[in-house]
């Protein structure tokens, strides 16, 4: 049988090998992984590019595709919560993240990994100008932009990127989906994370497709992930589930 490709948004870079030998176990021939923005991935999937499963970090990606026939079905694989890392030290809470993130002492940053920036980055940062005092516009010039490890610097071998930057970068606030927050304080014990206020809250909306080209095997991977057991995988990772009727 031909190699199936796996596609997935770069927030799933370390998350999806993972889910992959949970389901398959240490043999995983026959697959290729690809990641990347969502948007580029589904571009390269409407040009006729071969993909099998593609898992994006909107969910909108997913059910065009299916919607314009170039993959076969699709779902709502889970909610990836956007949350603010900062260090220990400086103690925030949900009440007082607000005065912290309106306050320009404070390096924030935002880890536009899997987020398009046409909605979920402005989105997050409008709602928390609106609950204070800054005008549109003015927290987004003063918020670093991080990609998830394609900037430079990037963090050395075994380092989580956005954990590294915290320690050496000057950055003290940092807005992430909090499957990376989950890895930034396992790989930076001086950090933590807290969940916004829910009037700030923004969800990525992870969607996953399948080709009806897709392998048995990978096909029910797709169930799988889908399912009881594989939705407790990932709250293990920090999605939030997703009840299927399947």
């Amino acid at each position: 049988m031909s190699r199936q490709t796996i596609m997935a948004a770069g927030s799933m870079l370390r998350l999806l090998p993972q889910l992959l030998y949970q389901y398959l176990g240490s043999d995983r021939s026959g697959y290729e992984l690809e990641f990347g923005s969502s948007g580029a991935l589904r571009s390269r999937i409407e040009s006729g590019y071969p993909c099998q499963l593609f898992i994006s970090a909107s969910s909108i990606h997913t059910q065009s595709l299916v919607e314009n026939h170039y993959l076969k079905s699709c779902a709502l694989l889970g909610l990836n919560r956007i949350v603010l890392v900062h260090p220990l030290r400086l103690r925030i809470t949900q009440e007082s993240a607000l005065s912290f993130l309106m306050n320009p002492q404070y390096q924030l940053a935002m880890s536009t990994t899997g987020l398009d920036p046409a909605t979920n980055e402005l989105k997050v940062l409008e709602k928390i100008t609106q609950g204070g005092t800054l005008k549109s516009g003015e927290l987004k010039k003063r918020t670093r932009l991080i990609t998830g490890g394609r900037e430079t610097p990037n963090a050395p071998t075994g380092r989580n990127q956005y954990g590294w930057i915290m320690e050496t970068q000057s950055v003290d606030l940092l807005l992430t989906y909090q499957t990376h927050a989950i890895e930034a304080v396992a790989d930076n014990p001086n950090l933590s994370f807290i969940q916004l206020p829910d009037w700030v809250r923004v969800d990525g909306h992870y969607g996953i497709a399948l080709s009806s080209l897709a392998s048995p095997r990978l096909a029910g991977f797709y169930d799988w992930l889908l399912g009881a057991e594989g939705q407790l995988c990932l709250s293990e990772y920090g999605f939030e589930g997703v009840i299927h009727s399947h």
